[in-house]
């Protein structure tokens, strides 16, 4: 039994051991070199037939019918090499010609490509909310390539569990089609949304939280992540306080800027070890600023908005139960049936 508590099963006398494990391995070789020239290879069993075109057993010949057969006679020169084989080596040998203008000429043509294609954009633009979406978009994959190119290879699983979990905002779609519904289909396409995104919210995050889990050892020092929810109530609180005394017309929007910045840290942190746990807290106060400042922007009924909480309710305590339950091993396939789920809501989003 290991100092780890491994019970090894095995023969504890291993170099006593070898000296009858090589003998007869080479007695196997040399039993099976002598049968390869007799019986195994004429068929025979009572001939014995020594094969000189066999280059090992020709080789190790010494004496045969009392005649000396060693050394044996060489091998005849290869044949001499034609002009075509000579022009074909003597151009693979030719050092290669490393065109150092080229990656230039390609770059140069690139950027051409991209800035045609942004202003010919913009010449087409039909009003000033294309253009700006526009912007958002191009600044989004700008970011959102930056801050998951030097994610290292052990993260990939857990960085794929919290942007899941982040894509999740589809919910604030589901929040929008529910304070502006204009009919049962449209209620019912916003229910669906927002019920399955926050399922995919909390078991996202609880994934993530249980893949970062497998990477703790016993001897890693105290963390104190928790601490991180003071910051995260006091900017709740102050968007509530701001929203509601009505005096801060644009604080919707700061609070959708600082709600986006955070789930983009979220993101970025999963790039190391060091930092991974806290882009988990990081996304995780991202969503919740980001629902909350959604609710104080679209200021719904009463009834719209229990409606809402109890929708979010359910999709989060189905989520905890699914993320809770799932077994260390089936974690990859969890964050995909995660994706699957989203990729439903944001469907019933658009179509609503």
């Amino acid at each position: 039994v290991t100092p780890n508590g491994v019970t090894c099963l095995g023969y504890t006398d291993l170099p006593s051991r070898l000296p009858t494990t090589s003998s007869t391995l080479y007695s196997n070789n040399i039993s099976k070199f002598l049968l390869s020239i007799g019986p195994q290879t004429t068929k025979v069993t009572d001939h014995y037939y020594i094969d000189h075109e066999d280059e090992a057993v020709r080789g190790m010949l010494v004496v045969e019918n009392g005649k000396m057969m060693w050394p044996a006679p060489l091998p005849p020169p290869p044949p001499a090499p034609t002009q075509a084989e000579l022009d074909a080596k003597a151009a693979a040998e030719a050092p290669e010609v490393i065109d150092y203008r080229a990656p230039y000429v390609q770059g140069a043509k690139n950027a051409t490509y991209a800035a045609t294609s942004i202003l010919g954009l913009g010449m087409v633009a039909p009003d000033p909310a294309f253009s700006s979406l526009l912007t958002t978009f191009a600044l989004s994959n700008i970011i959102g390539v930056q801050v998951v190119l030097g994610v290292t290879h052990a993260l990939h699983s857990p960085l794929m569990a919290v942007t899941n979990a982040i894509s999740g905002t589809t919910a604030l779609g589901g929040m929008h089609l529910l304070a502006n519904s204009t009919g049962p289909a449209v209620t019912t396409l916003g229910a669906l949304a927002t019920t399955l995104s926050t399922v995919n919210i909390v078991g996202g995050f609880i994934v993530t939280t249980k893949m970062l889990d497998m990477f703790k050892r016993p001897d890693d020092p105290p963390e104190y992540y928790h601490l991180y929810g003071i910051p995260a109530a006091g900017a709740l609180s102050m968007y509530g306080i701001g929203a509601a005394s009505g005096k801060f017309p644009e604080i919707d929007a700061a609070a959708a800027t600082l709600a986006g910045l955070l789930c983009i840290g979220g993101i970025g942190g999963l790039s190391s070890q060091s930092t991974a746990r806290l882009g988990a807290v990081s996304g995780q106060a991202g969503v919740g600023l980001a629902v909350v400042s959604t609710l104080g922007h679209l200021h719904p009924s009463i009834g719209t908005t229990a409606a809402i909480g109890g929708m979010m309710a359910a999709g989060g305590a189905a989520g905890h139960y699914i993320g809770h339950r799932v077994e260390p091993t089936s974690l990859p396939q969890t964050v995909a049936a995660f994706h699957s789920l989203v990729g439903v809501a944001a469907s019933a989003a658009a179509v609503g």
